[in-house]
């Protein structure tokens, strides 16, 4: 079966006694999603691109876990500290009963948000994986939701949007713009400039932190393959033109690529299409 290739989980393994790497860690991306309601959605998601193509024609296995009253916290109704305990103690263990059992299933990601962390996984067996799940939240007493999907369905919310062109996903018409939030990093200065610069193309002002020295910014972009392209083939040349780089957060590659000390990469040199972009989205 194709996914018993990939690790369950994508974690660095290393051995207990003498500490030496035995695999590497796979990339690892944090991301941010915004709710209708304005409210953020935390996104943690492996970026490993051979899984996601074996994972673009399996299902995608949405698990929601149910937390306890206490598990949440006054103020907001998130998930508190002793929830996310209990969440990541049920997925350690739903992992390795599916390593033990030997079910072709990986973890894909989680989000974080709106009381709940919910995890997600594709497989090649899911009625067994939905045995596997079911006993492992049984046994912390977790009630549990589990829904089927498609990786297209899912790729707005979990991947770097950049992923969803390289795997040449279809993506539904309504799910193709949405606000995204772009990261840049440099001295102070130059990010001030940048930042009027993406103002004028209709960027927003999220925040700068100093201690960092990074810049966010937000705005409703294409996420298909060709129109997410577009825009960083915009803002990725500009960027480095005031002495500041993307931070590559929606990339599949991340934000190494983008250091001034390296050449730019050749897909994100020119802006072939800005004028297109503008024509649709305005400067405002």
């Amino acid at each position: 079966m194709t996914l018993l290739q990939f690790a369950v989980t994508g974690e660095q393994v290393s051995n207990e006694e003498t500490e030496e790497v035995i695999r590497e860690a796979e990339p690892h991306r944090g991301l941010v999603r915004y709710r209708p309601d304005g409210g953020e959605l935390f996104v943690h998601t492996r970026v490993n691109m051979a899984l996601l193509r074996a994972a673009a024609s399996l299902p995608i296995l949405l698990l929601k876990l149910t937390p306890r009253a206490n598990e949440l916290t006054p103020r907001d109704a998130l998930l508190s500290p002793k929830g996310s305990i209990r969440n990541y103690a049920f997925l350690e263990k739903l992992c390795e009963d599916l390593a033990t059992a030997g079910c072709p299933a990986c973890y894909l990601a989680e989000r974080h948000g709106e009381g709940r962390r919910d995890f997600y996984f594709t497989t090649e067996d899911v009625a067994g994986f939905e045995q596997i799940a079911r006993m492992a939240a049984e046994a912390f007493a977790f009630p549990l939701i589990l829904e089927q999907h498609s990786l297209a369905a899912v790729a707005p919310l979990i991947l770097p949007a950049e992923a969803i062109g390289d795997l040449n996903l279809e993506i539904a018409p309504d799910a193709r713009i949405r606000p995204t939030r772009f990261e840049f990093w440099g001295a102070e200065p130059a990010l001030k400039k940048l930042c009027a610069e993406l103002e004028k193309r209709g960027y927003r002002f999220l925040s700068f932190e100093a201690f960092s020295r990074e810049l966010r910014m937000a705005k409703n972009v294409p996420i298909d393959g060709e129109g997410f392209s577009a825009v960083l083939r915009e803002i990725v040349p500009l960027a480095r033109s005031l002495q500041c780089s993307y931070c590559g957060t929606e990339t599949v590659e991340g934000r190494d690529q983008f250091l001034l000390t390296r050449p730019l990469p050749e897909r994100y040199v020119g802006a072939s299409r800005v004028g297109l972009l503008r024509r649709i989205f305005g400067r405002s």
